[in-house]
């Protein structure tokens, strides 16, 4: 959101916001140019006082993209950050929820893989314990 917005926010609410960074619709690939907007979108984030970040990024084969949301969270240090629902695209949901887990996330967005939360209950459940 435009500075303004988040900072507006903060103002109304008493609750932790989180703020997504997601330089465009659709996919989950990212060129060099978009994870260029996204640190700056992080650092902005982070200076008008964002509590949180939460972003997602995958390979072409449906995994995590590691070495990119590396270097992301080295840019959302210290604050928090949760992996949106990029998840639910994933090839297999409980290795790529081992790996965020290792690369120190600390939430995940997701639907279960499903069309919605109450439809992927199961997964959600499974990925819970």
């Amino acid at each position: 959101p435009p500075p303004g917005l988040l900072q507006v926010v903060k103002q109304c609410v008493r609750v932790p916001v989180f703020v997504m960074i997601r330089p465009r619709g659709g996919d989950f690939l990212y060129s060099d140019r978009e994870v260029e907007v996204m640190k700056a979108d992080i650092r902005l984030a982070k200076l008008h006082g964002a509590d949180g970040l939460v972003f997602g990024a995958l390979t072409e084969d449906g995994r995590i993209d590691t070495e990119l949301c590396t270097a992301l969270l080295a840019v959302c240090r210290p604050l928090p950050v949760t992996f949106h629902r990029a998840f639910d695209m994933v090839h297999d949901p409980l290795v790529a929820l081992e790996t965020l887990i290792s690369l120190g996330f600390e939430r995940v967005l997701t639907s279960g893989c499903d069309s919605s939360a109450l439809e992927g209950l199961s997964l959600i459940k499974r990925l819970a314990e």
